[in-house]
């Protein structure tokens, strides 16, 4: 253990039981005149003795003393840090955690007596969050806790953490969720930085639009970014979704949580689009296993849900599920998750191909499914349904109802793209 953290832990006491505490207790330790230099390294399980008997003078578990001591003892890591220049002025607490394998632990280092600093990996998921994950003999989880809580009382931010599983509690590791609790700042995108990395790396952006229903996707460069607006080059088709919706989102390749983006102007001419107002969506966007797409005209459907029949509207559809508007005044029992349902209706189409046969429509079908929630809308619900496992037939008709209308909104943009709209 660093001689800093036994300096740490003396000055952590006397400011909480008085001057002479540190003596009497390296007495009861029988260490009597030890003396702790801050550029040497000294037995872990010393650290340990200590730990406890400092725990039993401030009447707290060993756990809450840790913690309490990490707090106590941030605002000088980061004193020291920045004196050392390795912990540059401008960062923060998750700054300085995505930071830490690569600036801030490792000049303490000592190959040559075999001493090495914690392993503690992190990964900045996003502005307002960091992944950690920590690895140690030691097993000091409640002050490395105490550390990062403490950091955020030094720099005034609102860090909280989730504990996903501990090494206290027979995990391999112990593995945490530090974040910014603000829900600002959960949603807020670092747009120099993050589009500084796209740009640098010359990597693509995927953007994702809907039109006339139909999801609509391809890739794009940046061009230009500042702190608050990015200009990027779209292929014509895209430019043209993403000027009728007026918003687009987007997967940048280095972050695991999509973007949402408000697009301010669009030169069609030059093939481009500013950027801003950029926010993070509630997880990765992209990763639908099934095209969904929405009805040209309101389809009607109606829903069996135990003994009870439903109708509705379906809002969109795809052969993974479909989303449905009930009518006005419609009273569900309390629904719970995954509840089984069947829904029944005519999927507009003039013929299906089906083997060797063709269907004439519009073709009904009936496909058992699940709900996966309901939520109000216009005055009464909307939900959405996963289906279960669709027969080979219903796998066909799905797929061409999906394939006619990309076809048909293709049609529609290729038009206005080539009357220069």
């Amino acid at each position: 253990m660093h001689g800093i953290m036994f300096l740490a832990l003396e000055d952590f006491l006397e400011s909480r039981l008085g001057e002479g505490v540190w003596a009497r207790l390296l007495q009861v330790a029988n260490l009597d005149n030890q003396q702790f230099e801050p550029d040497r390294y000294y037995p872990d399980a010393l650290a340990s003795d200590l730990f406890e008997l400092a725990a039993k003078q401030l009447k707290q578990s060993t756990a809450h003393t840790l913690e309490l001591f990490g707090r106590h003892m941030s605002p000088g890591l980061v004193a020291m840090g920045r004196s050392m220049g390795i912990v540059r002025k401008e960062w923060k607490t998750l700054d300085i955690l995505e930071h830490l394998q690569s600036h801030v632990l490792a000049p303490f280092a000592n190959i040559e007596s075999g001493v090495m600093p914690p392993d503690i990996r992190t990964y900045r998921l996003k502005h307002g969050e960091v992944a950690v994950a920590y690895v140690s003999r030691r097993k000091l989880c409640h002050l490395l806790k105490g550390i990062i809580l403490g950091m955020g009382q030094f720099f005034q931010e609102p860090i909280a953490f989730r504990e996903h599983v501990c090494m206290l509690q027979e995990a391999p590791l112990c593995r945490l969720s530090i974040f910014l609790d603000d829900p600002y700042f959960l949603r807020y995108v670092d747009v120099e930085r993050e589009f500084g990395i796209v740009h640098s790396r010359i990597a693509e952006i995927t953007f994702f639009n809907m039109y006339h229903g139909v999801p609509f996707s391809d890739l794009g460069l940046v061009l230009r970014y500042d702190k608050d607006e990015v200009l990027v080059q779209v292929p014509p088709l895209q430019l043209m979704t993403m000027k009728a919706e007026k918003v687009t989102y987007l997967s940048l390749p280095h972050m695991p949580q999509g973007v949402k983006a408000l697009i301010r102007a669009v030169n069609q001419e030059q093939g481009v689009a500013a950027l801003n107002n950029m926010r993070l969506t509630d997880g990765a966007v992209g990763c639908r296993r099934h095209v969904r797409v929405g009805a040209e005209k309101p389809l009607s459907v109606s829903m069996k849900l135990g003994k009870r029949q439903f109708r509705g509207l379906i809002l969109n559809l795809s052969a993974g599920g479909v989303r449905i508007w009930l009518e006005k005044g419609s009273r569900l029992p309390e629904v719970l998750l995954y509840e089984p349902v069947a829904v029944d209706f005519s999927v507009p189409l003039k013929y299906v191909e089906l083997d060797d046969t063709i269907e004439l429509g519009p073709v009904p079908v009936v496909l058992d499914g699940n709900i996966l929630d309901v939520s109000p809308m216009d005055g009464s619900l909307a939900m959405r349904i996963v289906f279960a496992i669709l027969s080979r037939r219903d796998s066909q008709v799905m797929e061409q109802f999906v394939r006619k209308a990309q076809d048909d909104a293709m049609e529609v943009l290729q038009g206005r793209v080539s009357a220069g709209q």
